[in-house]
């Protein structure tokens, strides 16, 4: 009985969604030539201007290339007279903040991250919709190779990392 409820949403969702993509127009355009956004012209954009014009990590980039990407970070850093530690302190690039900022120290910091801090890879990245399905390809990689994503060992850990790179690699070539 649980289950009725969310089917009638499921069903009144896709009804809405079915008529958000029609190509039919009611008689409220008058005649302006007006375009309603959809759902497949929104998942075309992938990412803001913001976001495109940040760097952003690839898959097959060497340690040595994804150090290059940061250096432009590095260098807003030292520019307004900061370090990365202070980034971190903040809670900038991913980790948890440390410490008390000053607002406009962090008013820095975070412009500098939103202009040149490396974005993660596509493939990996949560504003990807198929990121999911990227995950899913690279466990089934790494099960054909011999090893179970959610039940491994911890004496295999560096051994399924390089696996994982590996896949990762393998399935984002076939994605091309």
């Amino acid at each position: 009985m649980r289950g009725i409820p969310g089917l009638v949403v499921a069903i009144a969702l896709g009804g809405a969604l079915q008529a958000c993509g029609s190509p039919q127009t009611t008689g409220g355009d008058s005649g302006t030539g007006a375009k309603v956004a959809t759902l497949a012209s929104a998942a075309a954009t992938p990412s803001t201007d913001a976001e495109s014009k940040r760097p952003r990590y690839r898959i097959d980039m060497t340690p040595d290339e994804k150090q290059a990407l940061m250096v432009p970070y590095y260098t807003c850093l030292k520019d307004h007279g900061h370090t990365l530690l202070d980034a971190k302190k903040a809670g900038l690039g991913g980790a948890p903040p440390d410490g008390a900022i000053a607002p406009k120290t962090a008013q820095e910091l975070r412009a500098c991250e939103e202009q040149y801090y490396p974005l993660p890879e596509w493939e990996l990245d949560p504003a990807n919709p198929q990121a999911g399905d990227f995950a899913h390809a690279v466990d089934q990689c790494l099960k054909k190779k011999g090893f179970d994503p959610k039940s491994d060992s911890r004496q295999n850990v560096a051994k399924m990392l390089d696996a994982t790179d590996q896949c990762q690699r393998e399935v984002a070539a076939e994605k091309k």
